[in-house]
């Protein structure tokens, strides 16, 4: 019995487990967001917290795009404001310093001395892709924070690696997110974007040739339209006066 509840206790656990990248679809805005799990490292005292999201447009895996990078600190006083960030690698270092920063303060929080008020402050970063996948599969990473150095280890980065691996993000996803994303895991923004033009171009074409057709006399002509724009908005007025005119004629 003991051993049954314990099991039971795993699997739960497993089953609450967060997972290294969420994937969550925002129906409104039309855009899938991948986010990695906080990645918390410290030193000398400071603690900060990096998560890394990708955003797509509609609901596909993309590739190529710029990933929004968030360092958090958290304490009794500033500590990121005015500092210099830099992400050092085998590979070089990456200039972190075009960023917006915001802060907020919670009179409520407890410091981690015990004491009343957290001030709460973050840089929102957007990293490329290439240098992004530099700091993700680096031997060895390090944050510095003006004189501050903190390390990235490996483990800590294995879900940016994740992110940026399609059918890794794939594989980690529950069976109906697989379903759904894995029809077409190589799509991307610009794709959409294309394809969203051509729609418009043709509702714009069945647009104006109904203006040129719907006072017509010919029955041909509005077959023609029909046959060009099957599922145009405009088809059903066109066959209802296409009824009108074979009626008329006959």
């Amino acid at each position: 019995m003991r051993i049954y509840i314990f099991l039971l206790a795993l699997l739960t656990l497993a089953g609450c487990a967060v997972k290294p990248v969420e994937t969550v679809y925002h129906e409104q805005e039309d855009v899938t967001r991948y986010t990695t799990k906080p990645f918390i490292t410290e030193t000398g005292g400071k603690e900060i917290e990096l998560v890394a999201v990708k955003e797509c447009s509609g609901k596909v895996i993309c590739m190529d795009q710029d990933i929004k990078l968030t360092v958090k600190h958290a304490g009794r006083f500033s500590f990121l404001k005015g500092k210099d960030l830099l992400l050092e690698t085998e590979q070089g270092s990456i200039n972190l310093n075009e960023r917006d920063y915001s802060k907020s303060y919670n009179v409520q929080s407890k410091a981690k001395d015990g004491t009343s008020g957290v001030l709460s402050e973050q840089f929102l970063i957007w990293v490329s892709e290439a240098e992004f996948r530099k700091a993700a599969h680096a031997e060895k990473a390090s944050l510095d924070v003006g004189e501050h150095s903190f390390t990235l280890s490996t483990e800590g980065r294995e879900p940016w690696q994740i992110l940026l691996d399609a059918e890794k993000v794939l594989a980690i996803m529950g069976e109906e997110q697989q379903r759904e994303y894995g029809q077409y895991p190589h799509d991307n923004k610009a794709k959409k974007k294309l394809d969203l033009r051509e729609k418009r171009l043709v509702s714009e074409a069945a647009e104006s040739t109904w203006q040129l057709v719907k006072d017509s006399k010919s029955p041909e002509d509005l077959r023609f339209f029909l046959e060009q724009f099957p599922n145009s908005p405009f088809a059903v007025p066109a066959k209802l006066k296409l009824k009108q005119l074979e009626r008329d004629k006959d």
